[in-house]
Order: structure tokens, then sequence, then C-alpha cells
């Protein structure tokens, strides 16, 4: 019976011992890994880009950076593109306006006019104001004998000056200026001035690359008939 309760305790002391060791031992916590959701797709740099062009080590200087290297495929990209233009053309003479119109429908393209109020330089070319009026009137008489167009202004401060017309570029009126002095001997002044006038626009209502553009304005001389030529990108 003595051995008996000996070996009760010692089962009971054992089992103490043993239920100690194991809550004193701390519990590992593992924390949960993220993964992308599996419907998107993730791509390698060795896989093929959306235009077919690999980005691999083969093609990546050893001093290019990871971001340098997928900004050179962007851009070689892009740079395959063609840009595609969307011009304006704005000109004063209706003449000029119809050769353009002409040229567009010969191309085929579509395009939009539409007429504006502008500033633009005119230049005025004049003999000045001789003694009196009689004198001015014989000035222009000579001239008309010289097939040369003029009159006589009247008003105030420019009163007996002659007129010989108005230009709308500095080379139209220096070229008028020189031959009218030529035939007439008399000395030509210019006067620049700035004015309202219409101005016509055209605006190519479709895109346009830019081969083709040159191969438009191939055909006109736009540098004598263009006040302002935009280059619009669509």
């Amino acid at each position: 019976m003595k051995w008996l309760f000996l070996f009760v305790v010692l089962l009971n002391a054992g089992f103490l011992g043993w239920h100690g060791f194991v809550k004193d031992k701390p519990k590992v916590v593992q924390e949960s890994v993220y993964g992308p959701p599996v419907s998107e797709k993730i791509h390698l740099l060795s896989e093929g880009s959306a235009n077919g062009e690999q980005v691999t080590h083969s093609n990546v200087a050893s001093n290019e950076s990871l971001e340098e290297a997928l900004n050179r495929v962007i851009d070689q990209t892009v740079a395959k593109s063609p840009a595609l233009l969307c011009p304006r053309m704005e000109m004063e003479r209706q003449e000029d306006k119809k050769q353009i119109t002409q040229a567009l429908n010969d191309f085929g393209w579509s395009y939009k006019e539409q007429e504006v109020t502008g500033k633009r330089p005119k230049f005025w070319l004049y003999i000045a104001a001789p003694d009196t009026p009689a004198t001015a009137a014989k000035i222009v008489k000579d001239l008309a004998s010289k097939s040369v167009d003029s009159f006589v202004i009247n008003r105030a401060e420019m009163k007996n000056r002659i007129s010989l017309g108005l230009y709308s570029s500095q080379e139209r009126a220096d070229q008028a200026k020189q031959r009218i002095q030529n035939i007439s001997g008399y000395t030509v002044d210019v006067y620049e001035h700035m004015r309202n006038v219409s101005l016509q626009q055209v605006d190519i209502a479709q895109p346009v690359s830019e081969k083709d553009w040159e191969r438009f304005v191939s055909r006109l001389d736009l540098t004598k008939m263009m006040i302002k030529l935009e280059k619009n990108p669509c």
C-alpha cells in the first residue's frame, strides 16, 4: 500500500512538470503571405512586350537600370507610330484661298472654312505733299501719263500727299516703290501701320501624315500665301 501511494505521488509530479513545460513554450504566429489576385497576369522582362519586342539581359546595357530599359522600349514604340497632323492655314486674299482649297480637293481631303477678323500690317506708298495743291495735281497727272495710278489726299495731316497704293507685304511694297521711282523720278516713301482686315481660315478636318503634308505643301508656294500656318497635332 505504501508503494502504491508513492507511485501515485510520482505520477502526479511528472504530469504537473510536463504540463508546465508545454504551457511556457511560446506559440509562433505565422504571418499571411500576400499574393496577387489570380486574375492579374504578371509580365516578366523576358516575355514579349505589346509590340513584340523583348527586354532581355542581352539588350540592356550593363550600366542601364531596369527603369531606363523599360523607358527606352516605350520610347521606341512611340517613335514607330507616325505623327498625324491637323493643320490650319490662314490667308488674306481670296485668290490664295481658292488655290489652297482646289489643292485640298485634288488630294481628297475634307476641310472647313471660316472668315475671321484680325490685325495685319499694311504698307502704304505715297509721295510727300508738295507746297501747293496745284503742284500735287500736276504730279498725279504726270504719274498717270506713265501708267502709275495715284490720287491726292485731302484730309488734315495728310493733305496734298499723293497716295500710290496699299500693300500687304513689305516685299511687294518695296518692289512697287522701286518700280515707281525708276519710271517717274519722284521719291516714294513707305508708311507701315496695322489695320483690321478679313482673314480666311482653312482647317484640314482629317488627320494627315507628315509625308502627305509635305506632298501637299510642295504643290503650293505657301510662303507667299500664308499669313499663319499651324501644324497642329491631331
